[in-house]
C-alpha cells in the first residue's frame, strides 16, 4: 500500500479519515492514548526494567553512542565500550563459576547490564557471546524518556554484536518513522540470527509504516507480536513466510489485507494462539482456517464477519467487540472441538452454525447444534423479548453446555407486557436438563426481568449447582434448593471473581477465561 493507499480493501487514507472523523480527541492524540493501552496487553517481559536507584545518574549520551558508532568498528569492542564496568571491589569469585552458571546469570540481567559483563574479562565476553541474547528497549531508557536515535542504534548494534541465537527482542518505545534504515537492518539481523521471540511496536504517526519484508524470513520465531505496522505483502511475495515454528501471533492495530492475512495463516502450520487487537476492517474479515489453531481472539476490533472455516483444533473463539453500525456475522462452518465461545453480544453479533442462521425462537435442527461447546458467555438485555428468546435458542444449540456467563444490559423500561408468561412459554432443552451446572450473572441489579431469567434457569436447570452474581459492590452466590426450587442469596463471601481480560483470553492453562473460583 503506497502513501495514497491505492490498494483494494480499506486504504490507508480511509483509515486516517476514519480516525479524523471521530469526535475529540483528534487522531494523533487518540493514537497516543491507544499505544500505552496496547502495550499493557502484551506478555510480560523476560527481564523487568529496573528503576534507577535514587540519586544514581543515568548513562551519559557518550556511553550509549559508543555502542551506536560507526559500522567500521569491531562490534564486540563497541559493545564493551558502550557499557563500562563498575570499579573493582576485591577478588573475583564469580568468574570461577562454570560457564553454564555464568550464562544463566547473564540471561537474567537487563540488556544494558548483560552487555556490561563483557568488560569484566575475556572469559565473560565469551560467555555473553554464548548466551542467547535478550534485548528490551525499556532497559535502554533513562529517566527523561526515550532518546530515539540513541536507542534505535543501540538496539541494532546490540543484535549485530552478538553471534546469535537471539532468544527475545522487545521494542515498544521507539518511533521508527525517521529510522527506516535502522529498522530494516534490525529486522534483517534478527532473521539471520534466528530470533525466537519478537515484540516489535512502532510509535505512530503515521499508521502505515511498512514493516520490512525480512520479517517473513524469521524462520525460528515461536512468538510474534506486532503493533501499528502495515504488514508486508504475503500473497504475492517472492519468498513466502518461513513461520514453520510460530506458535503465538498477535497483530495489534496493524494494517493487513484479506488475501495477505489468509496467506499468512496458511504458512503457520504450528500456530496455536492468534489475536487481533484494535484491527479496524484491515483485514475486513477474520477467516480462521488453520490445522493447528487452538485459540482465536478478536479484541476491540471491527470486522464484517468472523468465519471459522476449517479449524479442527480450535478450542476457543473469544470476542471483545466494539459496537458498529451493522451486525457482525459469526459464522461457524466447521469446528468440532470448539469448547469456549464469547462474549457473544446479542445486539451486535449474528450467529450462523453449519450454514444455519440462528434466529430467536427457531426450531434448532441437529446440523445447527454444536455439541462440543462447554462454556458460553453472552451479553444480553433481559428486558427485550427477542433477546430472551434468542438466549434460550442458543441454549438449544449447545446441548452439552456446562457453564453460562450472562452480562446483563440494563434497560429503563422493559418492552414486554407479560414477562412471566413469556418465560413460561420457552420450555426446556437438553443442556438445562442434564449438563448446565454453573451460571454467572454480571451487572446484576435485582430487576424483575433479571429475576425472571434467574427463576427460569433455576427451575429448568436440573443439575444446576451454583449461580454467582457480580454487582458493583460485591459478589454473591445462590444455590438451588432442590426441594422448594428457591434461591438463597449469600453475602458477603467472596467465593468467585470475574477475570475476563486479554491475558486470560490467550491463556490456555485456564479452564475458564471468564470466571474463576477463589479459595475461602
Amino acid at each position: 500500500m503506497d502513501a495514497a493507499g491505492e490498494e483494494e480493501g480499506m486504504t490507508y487514507n480511509e483509515v486516517v479519515e476514519y480516525f479524523n472523523s471521530m469526535q475529540d480527541p483528534p487522531a494523533q492524540e487518540r493514537i497516543d492514548c491507544i499505544i500505552p493501552y496496547l502495550i499493557s496487553l502484551l506478555p510480560a517481559p523476560f527481564v523487568p526494567a529496573q528503576p534507577e536507584a535514587a540519586g544514581a545518574s543515568s548513562d551519559s549520551e557518550v556511553d550509549l553512542f559508543s555502542f551506536t558508532s560507526s559500522d567500521s568498528e569491531d562490534d564486540s569492542a563497541a559493545a564493551v565500550h558502550a557499557f563500562p564496568s563498575a570499579p573493582g571491589d576485591g577478588e573475583d569469585h564469580i568468574s570461577r563459576l562454570p560457564d553454564d552458571v555464568l550464562s544463566e546469570i547473564i540471561s537474567r540481567l537487563s540488556t544494558k547490564e548483560a552487555a556490561r559483563t563483557m568488560a569484566l574479562s575475556t572469559r565473560w565476553r565469551g560467555v555473553w557471546a554464548k548466551t542467547s541474547l535478550v534485548v528490551d528497549d525499556a532497559h535502554l531508557m533513562d529517566s527523561d524518556g526515550p532518546r530515539q536515535i540513541t536507542v534505535v542504534r543501540a538496539i541494532s548494534r546490540c543484535v549485530d554484536a552478538h553471534p546469535g541465537p537471539v532468544r527475545g527482542v522487545r521494542v515498544t518505545h521507539v518511533a521508527f518513522y525517521d529510522h527506516e534504515y535502522a529498522l530494516r537492518r534490525l529486522v534483517a539481523s534478527l532473521a539471520d540470527k534466528n530470533v525466537e521471540d519478537l515484540i516489535l511496536f512502532n510509535r505512530p504517526w503515521p499508521l502505515n509504516m511498512p514493516l520490512p519484508d525480512d520479517i517473513l524470513r524469521c524462520a525460528h520465531l515461536r512468538r510474534l507480536y506486532l503493533g501499528t505496522w502495515m504488514f508486508p505483502e504475503v500473497a504475492a511475495a517472492a519468498c513466502p513466510p518461513a513461520f514453520e515454528n510460530l506458535r503465538e501471533l498477535g497483530l495489534f492495530h496493524c494494517i493487513i489485507l484479506d488475501e495477505d492475512f489468509d496467506a499468512l495463516l496458511s504458512h503457520c502450520h504450528k500456530l496455536e494462539v492468534l489475536s487481533l487487537v484494535m484491527s479496524y476492517h484491515c483485514p475486513s474479515r477474520l477467516r480462521l482456517s488453520s490445522p493447528s489453531l487452538r485459540v482465536a481472539v478478536e479484541w476491540m476490533s471491527s470486522f464484517d464477519e468472523v468465519v471459522v472455516d476449517e479449524a479442527p483444533c480450535l478450542e476457543r473463539l473469544l470476542l471483545q467487540s466494539i459496537p458498529v453500525s451493522e451486525r457482525v456475522l459469526i459464522k461457524i462452518v466447521r469446528a468440532l472441538r470448539l469448547e469456549v465461545l464469547g462474549i457473544l453480544d446479542l445486539q451486535l453479533h449474528a450467529l450462523e452454525i453449519g450454514g444455519t442462521a440462528i434466529r430467536a425462537g427457531m426450531f434448532v435442527r441437529s446440523s445447527a447444534k454444536l455439541p462440543s461447546l462447554k462454556i458460553l458467555a453472552v451479553k444480553v438485555c433481559l428486558a427485550i423479548e427477542r433477546e430472551i428468546k434468542l438466549l434460550v435458542t442458543l441454549l438449544k444449540c449447545f446441548p452439552h453446555l456446562e457453564t453460562l456467563h450472562i452480562k446483563s444490559i440494563p434497560r429503563a423500561s422493559p418492552e414486554i407486557a407479560n414477562r412471566v408468561e413469556l418465560w413460561k412459554s420457552l420450555g426446556s432443552c437438553e443442556c438445562l436438563k442434564s449438563h448446565l451446572k454453573t451460571v454467572t450473572i454480571q451487572g446484576f441489579r435485582k430487576q424483575d426481568y433479571e429475576l425472571l431469567c434467574l427463576n427460569y434457569l433455576v427451575s429448568e436447570g436440573k443439575v444446576l449447582k451454583t449461580v454467582a452474581f457480580f454487582s458493583e459492590d460485591h459478589v454473591s452466590f445462590a444455590y438451588k434448593d432442590v426441594v422448594a426450587a428457591e434461591i438463597t442469596l449469600m453475602f458477603p463471601k467472596d467465593l468467585a471473581k470475574d477475570r475476563w481480560s486479554f491475558q486470560s483470553a490467550i491463556d490456555l492453562s485456564l479452564d475458564d477465561p471468564f470466571f474463576c473460583s477463589v479459595e475461602v
